[in-house]
């Protein structure tokens, strides 16, 4: 009221020119005067703010919990209710509403001062409030992210050639036509298939044509199981071991029905293949779902053949994918040797050489990187090898690409890569090869190599040169490679003039091996075969490696005169056999380096003990129950695999600790029945403090009792421990070589301090915490608050009572999880909070990329504001299940 009669005072006695002049003045007096009408204007922004807040909140939870991206305005509008919220400015206004009602003067007059104040502050903050509720209005709030299955099919070597590019335009067109739901490429051999419908996929995924690219690649010699797995893996679905190849079938059908739109690549099929036998629906799909584009399954295949396409796989479009023009090739080739090759000396030799290579990719560029810095007579070499060379006979394929593949061979410049090389060819085609076998069957290729780590580095550095020269390529896993199809037939040639022989799949082994053997062979190998049938004596005097890879299912009898006349063999592996017994022809292998009894079933292997000059013995996922005294007297033994032995339960007293000279022991899920004392009935892990020159370790102890308190494995480069019942460490980063986990322990806090378990996990750069109790706070009771300085990778697991991560900040001394990269959480059931301390921002996860959480029901948010502005490389954030969250990044 009297606000309302100055107001009316005023307007009479000043002009309407004057009138701007005092409405400020106006707005002042006003504050004092109606601080009612103030307060009511933010109650009820605040109560809009409040309906507008959860409106926008519960889509973007849905969406989180999809894994869907929250798009960024809407991100940071939650962001500034939360901040506008947490400030508290208008609760403490609403709050001190009473104190202005107060009177001053004993009741006489009212706190004018008070109300002021209090009015001035309630409009500041309502005019706050309105102008978040007004920007609240989204017509969504998140959109699907990319992909990640994708990731490893980024085509890296993929040249926007014009010959290219036109065929790229219109493949990726013919996959938006809904209609086509089986395309064809094909093309010769080394041409550029699998890169361009690689790159292709990379695109169409980034147009958002598909919401899943998955991919197999065939071979000459299908393996329907292989190709299963590979679909498999990539739509993360987990198959049991002991499915059959019909189950497995209809589960990955199911599975890639559910999908809504999915482009599957079948690479490199060389004879008709059943879809249905992997399972792979195809046809078409609800009409209804295709119109509204819910529902599609598009199938590239690549071959080298065009009827294999139309007439048996039923392609309803396909493309041709020709060989490069001279222009192309020879800016291809150019630009990998540099600008040498536009010098006027060596300008011929370089058009002579590019017309050698037949416009293949793969031909130009493995001749041009054996070319690359190198002086001119060598080029002038090259093209004379190139044109005296006699072209290979291999069937489907140019003679003069042989040539320029077999060139590159010969540049390789030691004959150690050259071996590993022609070692590569024994897989069989297609497969991919461990880094680890080429280790434990090459090592006897070196010169001055005595340790298995000098072993180990000579390899990483040969598979580095061998792709440098483009003879090898990155391999689907970290630990693998692989050789392209072309430059593996032409190696698989080369191979077979060194005496180093692949046999397929073949009707009559037992000929086909006697045919070999008279040519004076130093290697075989039978890749993934059914061997069913051996010769009854191998008789190869020149035999130095063998392997024998069978597919798992093979019951073989070999001969006691088997290995008579092999005495030079230096590397044998059996692989996927069912031994009755181990042939007493072994004993005549005095020069074997190398044994390798993998995914066998073996009964007695006391033989063994006689090969004196053994240095790698592996049975790994072998059915053995017993590692005998004899296998003691193996002094020159460097590397013991009983990885996945489950059966196995006695290990002879004392027989570890006389392998003085192991460097890697591997007991990965192995080997339950530790004894507890020295000399006991059974193996003691007190027999591993003898081992000084151990490197690796790999070991599982579900007793933690079992551990000696003095036994310290924190000096080793490479570990893999597992304390508890479960073994499972459950990733092999290639950039991490420390690993321990801790599944089902009760009493924690004895192990760390009785067994110097906390030196342990400060070193450790993964982690595995899994159904643990007593442990409320991860950093301080783990590690004393020291803040896991190398830890890579944390993961944590239905361990019920862990209420923080990070605990309060007393404790914490120092940075926290400084180089950490990913953060797993799930099944917590009680976590309140990731970090629950007042450190400083930039004292957190600096180094965080990826945070997975998942049914944490307790928690309400991820990271407070001050700890997400530090979180500067974070790329993937994956939220499930968490039923109180309500919002990735609040207030702790």
């Amino acid at each position: 009221m009297a606000a309302d009669l100055v107001s009316t005072t005023f307007s009479g006695i000043v002009t309407e020119g004057a009138k701007a002049l005092f409405e400020p003045i106006m707005r002042q007096i006003s504050y004092v005067f109606k601080y009612q009408s103030y307060i009511a204007e933010l109650k009820v922004q605040v109560k809009e703010l409040e309906y507008k807040r959860e409106r926008v909140g519960i889509p973007v939870r849905e969406a989180t919990q999809q894994r869907d991206e929250i798009y960024k305005d809407v991100a940071d509008w939650l962001n500034n209710v939360d901040e506008f919220i947490s400030e508290g400015v208008a609760k403490s206004i609403i709050d001190d509403e009473d104190r202005a009602k107060k009177s001053c003067f004993k009741g006489f007059c009212p706190n004018l001062i008070s109300r002021y104040k209090l009015s001035k502050q309630a409009a500041k903050a309502a005019e706050a409030a309105a102008s978040l509720v007004g920007k609240g209005n989204f017509s969504s709030v998140s959109h699907r992210p990319a992909p990640e299955s994708t990731e490893h099919m980024q085509a890296k070597d993929f040249e926007a050639f014009d010959s290219r590019m036109k065929l790229f335009q219109d493949v990726v067109e013919a996959l938006r036509n809904d209609k086509l739901n089986i395309i064809g490429v094909h093309g010769m051999g080394g041409v550029g298939k699998t890169t361009l419908v690689k790159q292709i996929a990379k695109q169409v995924m980034e147009d958002k044509v598909f919401d899943k690219v998955v991919m197999a690649e065939v071979t000459e010699n299908p393996d329907v199981q292989k190709i299963q797995d590979k679909l498999a893996s990539d739509l993360d679905l987990n198959f049991d071991l002991n499915d059959s190849k019909p189950h497995r079938a209809k589960q990955l059908c199911q599975r890639l029905t559910k999908e809504k739109r999915v482009l599957i690549i079948l690479d490199n099929i060389w004879k008709k293949l059943g879809l249905e036998e992997i399972g792979i629906p195809f046809g078409d799909v609800d009409e209804k779902d295709r119109k509204q584009d819910l529902r599609r399954r598009t199938i590239i295949l690549t071959s080298r053949s065009k009827h294999l396409l139309t007439n048996d796989m039923n392609s309803q479009k396909i493309f041709l994918i020709e060989v490069l023009s001279k222009e192309e090739a020879l800016q291809f080739f150019e630009k990998i040797v540099g600008n040498s090759a536009k010098a006027s000396a060596f300008q011929p030799l370089a058009d002579e050489i590019v017309g050698k290579c037949g416009g293949l990719p793969v031909a130009l560029s493995t001749v041009a990187n054996a070319l690359k810095n190198k002086k001119l007579p060598v080029w002038k070499d090259a093209l004379t090898q190139l044109r005296n060379s006699n072209p290979r006979e291999i069937h489907g394929m140019d003679a003069n690409v042989c040539s320029s593949i077999e060139l590159s061979y010969n540049f390789l410049e030691s004959d150690e890569a050259k071996s590993l090389f022609l070692l590569c060819t024994l897989f069989g085609e297609g497969t991919p090869i461990q880094v680890a076998s080429l280790l434990r069957y090459g090592k006897g290729l070196f010169k001055n190599v005595r340790t298995l780590e000098n072993a180990r580095n000579r390899v990483d550095a040969l598979i580095d040169n061998l792709k440098a020269s483009c003879l090898l390529l990155d391999g689907d896993a970290e630990d693998e490679v692989k050789m392209h199809d072309v430059i593996h037939v032409v190696a698989v040639s080369i191979a077979s003039e060194k005496l180093m022989f692949s046999i397929p799949n073949v009707t009559n082994l037992k000929e086909e091996i006697e045919k070999i053997i008279q040519k004076g062979a130093i290697a075989i190998s039978i890749p993934y075969g059914d061997i069913q049938e051996l010769p009854e004596r191998l008789e190869c005097p020149q035999l130095k490696l063998l392997l024998l890879l069978a597919n798992g299912d093979s019951y073989l009898e070999i001969s006691h005169l088997f290995f008579e006349g092999t005495e030079d063999l230096k590397v044998l592996s059996l692989s996927g056999i069912h031994f009755s017994s181990l042939s007493s022809s072994l004993g005549h292998l005095i020069n074997l380096q190398t044994l390798c009894l993998d995914w066998c079933q073996l009964e007695d292997v006391a033989a063994i003990g006689q090969l004196k000059k053994l240095e790698i013995l592996s049975f790994r996922y072998s059915d053995i129950k017993q590692l005998p005294l004899e296998i003691g007297q193996l002094a020159q033994l460097q590397l013991l695999d009983l990885s996945n032995c489950s059966s196995l339960v006695v290990i002879a007293p004392n027989v570890i600790s006389k392998f003085s000279r192991l460097e890697e022991l591997y007991m990965g899920d192995s080997f339950p029945q530790w004894d507890k004392v020295e000399g006991g009935s059974n193996a003691s892990l007190a027999e591993l403090k003898g081992l000084s020159k151990l490197t690796t370790l790999e070991i599982q102890v579900q007793d933690a009792q079992m551990l000696p308190q003095d036994l310290v494995f924190v000096e080793l480069p490479r570990y893999r421990i597992c304390i508890g019942e479960a073994w499972g460490i459950w990733r092999a980063n290639s950039e991490t070589s420390r690993l321990v986990q801790l599944h089902g322990l009760e009493n924690v806090s004895t192990l760390l301090e009785n067994y110097g378990m906390k030196m342990l996990l400060k070193l450790t750069e993964d982690i595995r915490l899994e159904e643990l109790t007593g442990v409320q706070n991860v950093v301080h009771e783990l590690d004393d608050g020291e803040g896991f300085p190398r830890l890579k990778h944390l993961w944590v697991e239905r361990c019920s009572e862990i209420l923080h991560i990070v605990g309060s900040v007393g404790r914490v001394h120092r940075k926290v999880f400084p180089l950490l990269e990913s953060l797993s959480l799930y099944k917590l059931i009680n976590l309140e909070a990731i970090c629950h301390s007042q450190l400083r921002e930039d004292q957190f996860f600096s180094n965080l990329k990826i945070i997975e959480v998942e049914s944490c029901d307790k928690l309400k948010h991820l990271f407070s504001f001050s700890i997400a502005r530090n979180l500067l490389r974070l790329q993937k954030v994956k939220v499930a299940s968490c039923n109180k969250l309500e919002m990735t990044v609040g207030k702790c």
